[in-house]
């Protein structure tokens, strides 16, 4: 494993850029399993191998293990079996060849022992594949890799024996904490938001006792104490199952089957109903709401206000026209019809290379209401709703962060390209507080819950969480992410930011995107160079070329960065 992150690093790379494509060139002997096992676990995806130039396709062998047919658990437990090699005698056994099938005895004994020592052929290329078969066949159960064994091991005294060869899920689980995005040890301390009135529903809903949330969604608990309930989602559950598998700690509920992390009242209520945070905010703060949509022509209005201004609604598209895009929001929990638009230039005036979002009817998007338009004569009342707003992506955010609802942490800025990248700057008001942390959430729990808000339907669009600095050079170095800064030059308006070579391309982006976005955030003019560059020549080049196209410099101007490529 260090050896791993000692090569990564000497090449100049950084974490972000495992989603580049790699290239696993095997040397000689079985233990290149244990090195492969460290870069896919740092990579979490099986990547390319090439041995002795021929190409090796292991995902494939991979998933056909996954496919095999086994014969089912075995009748005794087993705490330990090997795979390959000789019989030890004293172990259950399954010989491994190249291009033979195992049969499903062998598959169930891989399957479902406890502890698995695997004895790869002598040759690299049958070795990593046998590595790929037994990886698929575990993973169906418990998604654990083999110990790699020499088949000489002594005999096993215990489930966590010592000695039994090289721990390669070990290795992966230890590799894997490199994958986490490191943040800043120190944040800048801002001052709180006096404005928190539009977050003022999301609270009063997160604030609601679990309990009540849940009787209202038709869950029952169990006498057990803590209890356990029926999780209102038993349509994700394999078979349906409507058993109780969810359980209930400090007003956050959590379904070992659904949910990666916690989810508060009004997140557990919009994942159940497939609406936002903000119209399950209104479902729980009213309680003359109720779960199923009434019949077509139900008009009760008076039962929940109209949508808040900058609020997150679910839209469904009802026709597609030459100038606007007529679409549809619904009450919470009592479905009253409320007429909206989204007009056509607010999808169509994108940077190049970024694909306008063509709305078809019975499309279903997530919009931020802009304005109500009152009723005129002949013409029926309407609201404008936005689906390329940065604010969007903010609301999205800040409905599964409770910290920036109660003001512990604030966007200080957004910068957002629908359908592509959206920086969020955020910056904490009390000491202590992990702001990039709290908007990432338990294994990215908050962060893909606003992504999964952010591109309905999927666009691919990254959010990026940045933390604050008042200081515009090591904002600057933020802004980049997931560019590692080398060196910054800024000289008025323009800056240049040197990146090493393997980061050239996340630095400037697609179609210059990246650089782009983090001059809008820092009001600077950004051109990304590789490390090694004159940086003063550059910034003077720079600024003479600027001034030849009688561009402006000066450091306000942030519409400026939105030309730059």
């Amino acid at each position: 494993m260090a050896a791993v992150l000692e090569a990564w690093a000497g090449q100049g790379l950084t974490i972000s850029d495992r989603r580049s494509r790699m290239l696993f060139v095997a040397g000689e002997g079985p233990d290149v399993i244990a090195y492969y096992a460290a870069i896919g676990g740092l990579a979490k995806r099986w990547i390319e191998v090439e041995v002795k130039g021929v190409p090796l396709d292991l995902q494939q062998t991979y998933d056909e293990g996954r496919g095999l047919a086994d014969a089912g658990r075995p009748a005794e437990h087993l705490e330990w079996a090997q795979v390959g090699g000789e019989d030890p005698g004293f172990l259950p056994h399954a010989a491994f060849e190249a291009g033979t099938r195992l049969s499903p005895k062998a598959v169930s004994m891989i399957r479902y022992a406890d502890r698995l020592r695997m004895v790869p052929p002598g040759r690299v290329k049958p070795a990593l594949l046998c590595f790929a078969l037994v990886a698929g066949i575990r993973e169906t159960n418990r998604e654990r890799f083999p110990f790699l064994s020499t088949g000489r091991e002594p005999a096993p005294t215990g489930k966590n024996s010592p000695d039994q060869g090289i721990d390669l899920h070990s290795i992966r689980q230890r590799i894997s904490s490199h994958r986490k995005l490191r943040v800043p040890s120190a944040y800048e301390i801002v001052k709180p938001d006096t404005d928190l009135a539009n977050y003022q529903k999301l609270a009063q809903a997160n604030a609601t006792p679990i309990e009540s949330v849940l009787l209202r969604l038709g869950c029952s608990a169990t006498d057990d104490d803590p209890a356990w309930w029926n999780c209102p989602r038993p349509g994700g559950h394999r078979n349906r199952d409507a058993r109780p598998s969810l359980r209930i700690r400090k007003n956050e509920a959590r379904c070992g089957i659904c949910d990666k992390g916690p989810l508060p009242p009004a997140q557990l209520v919009a994942d159940t109903l497939k609406i936002t945070p903000d119209e399950a905010a209104s479902f729980i703060v009213d309680l003359k709401c109720a779960t199923d949509r009434p019949a077509l022509g139900y008009r009760r209005p008076e039962l929940v206000a109209p949508p808040r201004r900058d609020t997150l609604v679910t839209a469904y598209i009802s026709a597609s026209k030459p100038d606007r895009f007529d679409c549809v929001i619904y009450d919470a929990g009592i479905g009253y019809r409320r007429e909206a638009v989204i007009w056509r230039p607010d999808t169509a005036n994108l940077p190049e290379g970024v694909v306008p979002l063509q709305l078809r009817r019975g499309d279903v998007v997530t919009a931020l209401t802009v304005e109500f338009q009152p009723a005129t004569a002949g013409k029926a009342g309407y609201w404008q709703l936005s689906i390329t707003a940065p604010k969007l992506a903010v609301r999205a955010l800040a409905s599964r962060v409770q910290e920036i609802i109660d003001g512990r942490v604030v966007v200080k800025d957004v910068e957002r390209v629908m359908g592509a990248r959206t920086k969020v700057v955020v910056a904490p008001t009390e000491l202590g507080m992990d702001a990039v942390g709290a908007c990432i959430g338990h294994k990215g729990s908050r962060l893909d819950a606003a992504h999964r808000l952010v591109n309905m339907p999927a666009r691919g669009e990254r959010l990026e969480i940045i933390p604050y600095s008042s200081d515009r050079q090591t904002y600057l170095v933020h802004a980049m992410h997931p560019a590692e800064a080398i060196d910054v030059r800024i000289r008025g308006g323009n800056a240049i930011v040197a990146v090493s070579p393997q980061q050239f391309h996340n630095g400037v982006g697609e179609g210059g995107l990246n650089a782009q976005l983090a001059g809008k955030l820092t009001g600077l003019y950004v051109e990304v160079v590789t490390s090694g560059t004159d940086l003063d020549a550059a910034l003077t080049s720079l600024e003479e070329r600027r001034k030849r196209l009688r561009e402006p410099t000066g450091a306000d101007d942030r519409h400026d960065a939105a030309d730059h490529r």
